[in-house]
């Protein structure tokens, strides 16, 4: 199911009723090119980007405690939202803002790290992981239209 709406400009969908999550797409600029930080869900262990609801937290804070909870990332995250999709959630309509985060190190032990596991996947071949579409093409459209140096700009 496609929940979103089309708009010339993606920042006006704020929905007051919606839930707010962030979400961090963990990269990595290696020599073969880029690489695509991918985790699994907890219960269907889909290959998702770690996320989570705000919580009472600013957005890219919850971004950077998402990485490093579930990915166990730190690095140099985007100052401001990369893109943003809806997802359905238990019949509830969340509004996730992504920000792009510049892997730098593993941040040791994770907390979540009995409940999913890590892949580095090439850029190219991230969205044959992904199977919520919302994703495939939140990967897509930032690859196609940004620089590796420009998503943590």
């Amino acid at each position: 199911m496609d929940l979103r709406i089309p708009t010339p400009d993606r920042r006006k969908l704020i929905d007051p009723f919606a839930l707010s999550q962030s979400s961090a797409l963990p990269y990595k600029i290696t020599e073969n090119g880029i690489m695509i930080c991918l985790i699994t869900s907890r219960k269907k262990k889909r290959w998702v980007f770690p996320k989570a609801y705000l919580e009472g937290m600013d957005p890219r804070d919850t971004a950077r405690r998402a990485a490093r909870e579930k990915a166990g990332l730190t690095g140099q995250l985007s100052t401001s939202p990369i893109g943003r999709y809806r997802r359905l959630k238990d019949g509830q309509i969340c509004e996730v803002s992504v920000y792009g985060l510049k892997a730098d190190q593993l941040a040791g032990e994770r907390s979540e790290t009995l409940s999913r596991h890590r892949k580095w996947v090439e850029a190219s071949k991230a969205a044959d992981f992904l199977v919520k579409p919302e994703l495939q093409d939140m990967l897509c459209r930032v690859l196609r239209r940004l620089s590796p140096g420009q998503l943590t700009t």
